[in-house]
């Protein structure tokens, strides 16, 4: 029986070797616009090059294969940094480096942490915790208290904020959004089974409690790695036959320019009151066709400094400062006109859908404009 499961894991394990590579294709050819495709690939790379070293225990020898694994472990602390910073460019749809000063920090420690594994010869470091070196025995065991510390401090946040639509991309694109919450979706159960991975190497699980051999979980969670990767590849290859909005693509190309870009604060400043000043006196914002191209040219003013202005100290998108404007809007419509409907109130404020304008009015009050009504 432990055979057949074996060649089971061994077949879905080399699946998923297929699927992650036609994955990264796709996000680089399908997605080639998107500024923060650099964090998912090297994201998805990092999983990839774990499956790889896991069939090099199959050719290699031994000793070779585990330090091997021990020289890529270290990367997993970079795993939560990644997909901060991907959700953080995906929604500013601005580009940003692949890695900060921080995260490299956290990556240098987990190294310093987990060298000793490459100087111990493998079978001392096989053997149980309490006959190995005390600097073995202690390391792992920091090494997997910072890994599930600093990732879960990642996750967890990002996923608050999903959970309570403070993420939702105000006014832009609703696939982008969807396809984001499926990335963040799958890419957070690819952690989870990391993090049981890597806490099972410190702390012996009782799975024969509950009728569970090591292997059938191996199995299980290859299944479930499987079926992830699978699913995100669909999502993200129906994501890749829609073509985005011209704007989009526009401040993706426009974000390419900001590190060449010679605007200073004071220039930003002098572009964001004049934005003020326009949507204040002209309310162009209640046009529900309104983009980036159509405001740069009534303040006069390129639209990579526009862009880089609202982006860089507004700390925000284009379509997130439109919809500021609107709601606040709405906030007046709601209270001056409360016989009005909320589906009214919507397009009257530059909305195109009820569903958009519920998300963020919640989004930028923390409630309804029903209940925002009712008080």
């Amino acid at each position: 029986m432990t055979n057949w499961i074996d060649i089971l894991v061994l077949a879905l394990d080399l699946s998923s070797v297929i699927l992650l590579i036609t994955l990264i294709a796709l996000i680089n050819i399908g997605l080639k616009w998107l500024p923060s495709r650099n964090k998912m690939t090297f994201f998805l790379l990092l999983f990839l090059a774990f499956k790889l070293v896991a069939f090099s225990f199959f050719i290699l020898s031994i000793n070779i294969a585990f330090r091997l694994y021990v020289i890529l472990l270290p990367s997993i602390l970079l795993i939560g940094p990644l997909m901060t910073g991907f959700t953080q460019a995906t929604l500013l749809m601005q580009r940003a480096a692949l890695l900060d000063r921080k995260s490299l920090l956290i990556f240098l420690i987990g190294l310093i942490i987990i060298a000793p594994y490459l100087i111990y010869p493998h079978a001392v470091t096989q053997l149980p915790a309490e006959e190995q070196p005390l600097l073995l025995s202690m390391g792992v065991k920091v090494f997997v208290l910072l890994f599930v510390v600093t990732s879960s401090v990642h996750f967890i946040r990002m996923i608050y904020k999903f959970s309570c639509g403070s993420l939702y991309a105000v006014g832009y694109e609703e696939n982008t959004y969807q396809w984001l919450k499926g990335v963040w979706f799958s890419m957070t159960l690819l952690w989870l089974l990391l993090l049981l991975n890597v806490i099972s190497g410190v702390i012996e699980i009782p799975w024969g409690k509950i009728s569970l051999s090591s292997e059938k979980v191996d199995m299980v969670s290859s299944l479930v790695d499987i079926i992830v990767l699978f699913s995100l590849t669909i999502v993200t290859a129906l994501y890749c036959k829609k073509p985005p909005e011209k704007t989009v693509t526009q401040l993706c190309d426009i974000s390419e320019k900001y590190e060449k870009s010679a605007l200073s604060e004071a220039q930003a400043q002098e572009i964001l009151s004049l934005v003020d000043q326009v949507m204040a006196q002209e309310k162009l914002f209640l046009d529900s066709e309104l983009n980036i191209e159509k405001l740069a040219s009534v303040i006069n003013t390129p639209m990579q400094y526009l862009s880089q202005a609202i982006n860089q100290y507004r700390s925000i998108n284009f379509y997130e400062l439109i919809a500021n404007y609107r709601i606040e809007y709405a906030k007046v419509l709601l209270t001056e006109e409360p016989k009005k409907s909320v589906m009214t109130v919507a397009m009257d404020s530059g909305f195109n859908a009820k569903s958009t304008f519920n998300q963020a009015f919640k989004k930028l009050t923390g409630v309804t404009p029903t209940q925002f009504k009712k008080h």
